[in-house]
């Protein structure tokens, strides 16, 4: 396969050929912004590469500069896949995801999609780590991303998702504006025990254990699980923790697409030295530090989600 690019050229978003889960003689490769695959299962290359570049430009859009290289190895037997991730000059994580069986055992189209999900939080998370020490060069830390306790919880799991896209974010969007008027403040959602460790969990330990990725989180992708007629009918209200991961989704694309990739590299920077991060809100040009201001700023931002179509 020849190279692709999320940002200049390349096969970009072709659909994947999802019946193409047999096992390969001879491991296949592709590449992207940010990125080089290798697997022995086609649908998992192409669904993984597909989402990776999506990944890559949601990361230039945050952060203003291209994630830095790494390198993924999808290695499929008929009953799992074992995922080894390396990015940068770091060791690297391995996890494995465990394949479900139709009727006749044979894998399920949708797996693909379901493991690309994990590849693509889990290289977020080390793009992220390695994004790190460009802001803060001084910095020697080896925690990742999930694990700087300096950064609002909010914050982590905000920018986390805001560059691991996923088309689920689409609904989360949807349903969040149409029950905009009963949202908790945004206030609640900046307290420091708003996410506790069983919150951040699912995300602090994604590269340890199998499906750690998508552990206790909504599962499905927007296709799936929206019927075209939702989009202009009822959807069902966001509860619990799923409400506060799409929230903090929301926020941080709100901050990011408002301020741009300065402002957000100055805020992650500030919270990661262990700064004032209510000052650095401060410096935004479009709404101020109050966190009722913000409050009131990201629900008219929200408004126009509801209904996407103008229906």
């Amino acid at each position: 396969m020849g190279p692709s690019s999320a940002l200049s050229g390349g096969p970009i978003g072709r659909a994947p050929d999802l019946r193409e889960a047999a096992l390969l003689p001879e491991p296949d490769s592709t590449r992207g912004v940010g990125f080089t695959i290798i697997s022995n299962r086609r649908d998992l290359l192409e669904e993984s590469r597909v989402e990776l570049n999506a990944a890559a430009r949601s990361f230039e859009r945050m952060l203003g500069a291209r994630p830095d290289e790494g390198a993924i190895r999808l290695t499929s037997d008929e009953r799992a896949v074992q995922v080894a991730i390396r990015g940068g000059s770091s060791q690297g994580k391995t996890f494995t995801v465990s394949l479900g069986r139709d009727d006749r055992g044979r894998s399920r189209p949708a797996e693909a999609m379901r493991i690309a999900g994990d590849v693509v939080m889990a290289m977020s998370h080390e793009w992220l780590s390695h994004a790190i020490h460009d802001m803060v060069p001084g910095d020697t830390s080896s925690a990742g991303w999930m694990a700087r306790e300096n950064v609002p919880a909010w914050l982590r799991v905000g920018v986390l998702q805001g560059v691991a896209d996923s088309p689920l974010y689409e609904r989360w969007l949807m349903q969040l504006a149409r029950q905009r008027d009963s949202l908790p403040p945004v206030a609640d959602l900046l307290r420091p025990d708003a996410c506790d460790a069983a919150c951040l969990a699912p995300f602090a330990h994604l590269a340890r254990r199998a499906d750690a990725s998508t552990d206790g989180m909504p599962k499905g992708t927007f296709a799936e699980s929206l019927p075209p007629t939702a989009r202009r009918g009822r959807l069902p209200a966001l509860e619990g923790r799923e409400r506060y991961l799409a929230s903090t989704y929301s926020l941080v694309q709100f901050m990011a697409r408002r301020e741009g990739p300065e402002f957000m590299r100055a805020l992650i920077a500030t919270a990661i030295t262990g700064g004032d991060v209510h000052a650095a809100l401060g410096t935004a040009r479009s709404f101020t530090a109050d966190p009722a201001d913000i409050d009131r700023q990201w629900r008219v931002w929200l408004a126009p989600f509801a209904f996407p179509d103008g229906q």
